[in-house]
């Protein structure tokens, strides 16, 4: 599925439900910052979340599957926001995801080993983390957007339109 076709089926709520993999997940994050300043694209992959999970839920289809088994399934905003974070604080200018992917391993494992270095287990998968953005209590997470200095990654920043970016709320919708 290209780029186009993948942004237009999750904008529309009609990716299928066996498309929507922790990959799915970084790949619209990481088109979204490379088109979008930070803080709009954080939005849209929250609001999309949100909408996708939705019709998944209205089709009866079953839901996504956190890494801990106490945790109820379904969106997570800190794991959301966090990972935006952190894809935000190492795109590379005029990356294809291919070489993205490549150069970052560890954003596509499963056992969320890129953000689990920033939050200890029970502070990010508590109730309060899942339904809105908890701080890091590990490691800062990279200061990116609307929280701080662009990327620091050694490779300059994706350019991402506007030039100003509108504040963020720490906390979900």
């Amino acid at each position: 599925m290209t780029d186009k076709e993948f942004l237009s089926a999750f904008e529309s709520a009609t990716l299928e439900r066996s498309h929507w993999t922790h990959d799915a997940h970084v790949r619209v994050a990481w088109l979204y910052l490379s088109k979008y300043p930070v803080a709009d694209a954080l939005e849209k992959v929250r609001g999309g979340i949100r909408r996708l999970n939705q019709a998944f839920a209205s089709a009866g289809a079953a839901p996504c599957r956190p890494v801990d088994a106490q945790n109820p399934p379904g969106y997570h905003d800190t794991i959301t926001v966090a990972f935006v974070r952190v894809i935000a604080g190492r795109l590379g200018a005029g990356e294809k995801y291919e070489a993205f992917r490549e150069r970052n391993a560890d954003l596509f494992d499963r056992s969320l080993s890129a953000i689990r270095k920033h939050y200890t287990k029970k502070v990010l998968f508590s109730a309060k983390a899942r339904k809105g953005f908890v701080e890091a209590n590990r490691a800062p997470l990279p200061a990116v957007g609307p929280w701080g200095a662009e990327p620091q990654t050694g490779v300059a920043p994706v350019a991402r339109g506007r030039t100003k970016s509108r504040a963020v709320t720490a906390t979900s919708a």
